[in-house]
């Protein structure tokens, strides 16, 4: 009988029913629910009546901390074992002269109620534990208990159960539901994380079970012995014969000899693996298609899958929540290609330093990195998403928190929508426009970087190079002579004002206009074509924006240059002369900085141009600086031939919503899983993906009310 009660009391999958204990007919509410013909528990008395109250009286209730054991008793067998006294109304019973005797030979005081003759029973030793100490009152209370519990355990697996289970030799049937399973018969030469998630990734109810078998690595080091001296025998025999090899066999043989080093230096362990998959439809037809796109999925994978015909009923089990390998189908692997395919696991990115980016979708963590101090390759990134998507709330907010951080910020601002943080926290606006008053001059040269050791005229070349792809831009394109003309024309204009190829330290305080330019294309021969292009930057319509001396600084924590007062033609212009501008003042002061540019598309409208930012790109790691490249048209970048290397130059990838449309168009420069395309066209304003290096991680941008009062610049209706 104790052990009856000990072995109730700890089962912890027991679902115990609850009851007040002012009214006993709540204890069959469970069955009344199952619809189970069920007797009810007993009572103190051994019976329910719901017929005839039961009189309590009441006591203040000393406070009395409850152990585990003391709660589950208590739900159990209906007791309080708080140590408050009650007063029983005495039991009417016919046998008073039997309870008696066995009141005298029992232990327990036959006048106190059932609930303490209880909790006094599990505290008695088991060594000093004889069934004759119960009373027969208490043995049928015990046995009540028990044939409840062992009802209410076989109903529950009745409920969990299939009503029915039909088996074939390709499928089986449960409950109407059809489903059929797969085991991996091969795996390739290497798993990867990659393919993992393409598996996950295929849409279809389904079950998968991964078997991991840890082995001893001496036994499989003979066998690897054995096999790599047979296909070294069989590679010598073909090349004796003449016969031309088979690649499959020469990259078996490298597989196997790669491992027998790895294992031999205990770089890598030996595992047993096995993987099972179970798909589940409704009707024959859709599970043959389910199956079909399943090998297919597979076989693009390198993956061999078999159907288990004629042993579905071992299968079932082998993919149920149950840790049972009925069959155990395994292949060999090893610690990187099982550490690579583990498919339960999804990495937080936290870093000791940097800005919160958001929540992470698959773990509700936070993620938490920082661009400026990392093991990335590079602090740029790329930004791709639709108008209206959340990209510039998202970029502001990034630019905000590094702000605080300490990093200096330059954003290129073709649409003004950058302003209201100047606004808020202050610092620099330049407002590039015809009617501006704000200047950039292209013809300033670099000062020296101290730790740069520089020959004659090196700066200088330097400038003229990037005044020539400027020329290229506003002049609609130089063929090769009128290259050759401006490069000359460019070295006389700076001629005039002292400055030369035989020099290593310019003044820099005296620079030429673009009207120095002017007159002396003017007075070159084969000069006056380009000299009548060149003129409308000078004295027509567009002469303030390059023919006047700089008179602005990035020296500030943020600065904003914005661009949307400029007239189309000029924009691409502009914002070259505009990077080419603040790359002069990174080089010089070197010292971590974020530029932001926005609208890219500008930029990559032109070859020129785009080659700069790439430029750009490839070197801004050595000066400290991450670019932020920004664009809603992945056409853009499919259209350049610049757009997947700057892709690739930038560690970060930042996808937000896209249209269905531009998906297709966007595999072509990152590669995307079919889960991470289907939540990019379905996902909502805030929700983006985040790539960094091998990690992709689905983030949903949080912000506090101060920082969107700081950001928003959306209509607000009320």
């Amino acid at each position: 009988m104790l052990d009856t009660i000990k072995n109730i009391v700890f089962d912890t999958h027991y679902p115990l029913p609850t009851m007040e204990k002012s009214d006993a007919s709540h204890i069959v509410s469970w069955q009344e629910k199952t619809q189970a013909d069920q007797s009810p528990l007993p009572t103190d008395q051994g019976k329910i009546n719901d017929n005839q109250p039961q009189e309590q009286k009441h006591s203040t209730p000393t406070p009395h901390k409850t152990s585990r054991l003391e709660n589950l008793v208590s739900k159990l067998f209906f007791i309080d074992t708080s140590h408050d006294k009650e007063t029983k109304k005495p039991q009417a019973n016919a046998s008073k002269e039997q309870e008696s005797i066995e009141n005298s030979k029992s232990p327990f005081n036959p006048s106190s109620p059932l609930k303490d003759q209880v909790q006094k029973l599990l505290s008695v030793p088991d060594e000093e534990y004889n069934d004759k100490i119960l009373t027969s009152q208490l043995r049928k209370y015990i046995q009540d208990t028990s044939n409840h519990y062992n009802s209410i355990v076989s109903n529950a697996k009745n409920h969990i159960a299939p009503s029915y289970r039909e088996l074939s030799a390709s499928h089986y049937n449960l409950s109407g539901m059809l489903a059929k399973t797969y085991y991996t018969s091969s795996y390739p030469s290497y798993m990867d994380a990659l393919r993992t998630r393409d598996i996950l990734d295929f849409h279809s109810k389904r079950d998968l079970s991964f078997f991991l078998y840890p082995e001893d690595d001496s036994s499989i080091k003979s066998q690897l012995k054995q096999k790599a001296t047979q296909i070294r025998a069989e590679i010598n025999d073909a090349v004796s014969k003449g016969i031309t090899l088979d690649t499959e066999l020469q990259v078996q043989y490298q597989d196997v000899e790669t491992i027998r080093q790895k294992l031999a230096t205990h770089e890598e362990r030996y595992f047993e693996t096995g993987m099972y998959i179970t798909i589940y439809q409704e009707e024959k037809e859709k599970l043959r298609e389910e199956s079909k796109k399943l090998e297919q999925k597979m076989s693009w994978l390198s993956i061999r899958t078999k159907p288990a015909t004629f042993r579905m009923d071992e299968w079932f089990t082998t993919t149920l929540p149950l840790c049972l390998d009925d069959l155990g189908i395994t292949r060999s692997t090893i610690s990187s290609s099982l550490a690579g395919s583990f498919p339960f696991i999804s990495q937080d990115l936290i870093s000791e330093t940097g800005i919160l980016y958001g929540l992470n979708l698959h773990t509700w963590g936070l993620i938490v990195f920082d661009r400026f101090n990392s093991s990335l390759p590079n602090m740029n990134s790329v930004v791709l998403a639709t108008s209206g998507a959340g990209k510039s709330f998202a970029v502001k907010l990034e630019i905000l928190r590094y702000l605080l951080t300490g990093i200096d910020v330059i954003v290129i601002d073709p649409e003004n929508e950058y302003k209201n943080l100047i606004d808020k926290v202050g610092w620099t606006y330049v407002n590039i426009a015809t009617s501006s008053q704000q200047y950039i001059n292209p013809f300033d040269i670099a000062p020296q970087i101290h730790d740069i050791e520089y020959q004659e005229g090196d700066l200088l070349r330097t400038q003229i190079m990037n005044i020539l792809g400027l020329m290229h831009i506003l002049l609609g394109g130089l063929d090769a002579t009128q290259e050759a003309l401006m490069d000359k024309a460019l070295q006389n204009t700076y001629a005039l004002k002292g400055i030369n190829f035989k020099q290593k330290v310019y003044n820099t305080q005296n620079p030429p206009l673009m009207e120095d330019l002017l007159q002396v294309m003017e007075g070159m021969a084969w000069g006056e074509d380009l000299a009548i292009k060149l003129n409308k930057y000078v004295g027509g319509t567009f002469w303030k924006i390059f023919n006047n001396y700089t008179n602005i600084n990035v020296n500030d924590r943020l600065t904003i240059f914005s661009i949307r007062d400029l007239e189309e033609a000029l924009k691409t212009p502009a914002m070259y002369n505009v990077l080419n501008f603040i790359w002069t003042q990174v080089r010089t002061t070197m010292k971590p900085r974020l530029v932001v540019c926005d609208e890219a598309r500008i930029l990559l409208q032109n070859d020129i141009s785009a080659n700069f930012l790439y430029w750009l790109i490839k070197r801004a790691r050595k000066y400290w600086l991450g670019i932020t490249t920004i664009t809603q048209d992945v056409e853009d970048l499919i259209r350049s031939k610049y757009g997947k290397p700057i892709v690739s130059n930038s560690s970060m990838q930042l996808l937000l919503k896209q249209s269905t449309s531009s998906i297709k168009s966007l595999d072509q420069i990152v590669w995307l899983s079919e889960t991470e395309k289907q939540r990019l066209v379905a996902s909502g304003i805030g929700e983006w993906l985040m790539f960094v290096g091998w990690q992709h991680l689905a983030i949903k941008v949080l912000a506090s009310a101060q920082e969107k009062e700081f950001i928003q610049t959306g209509l607000k209706t009320k």
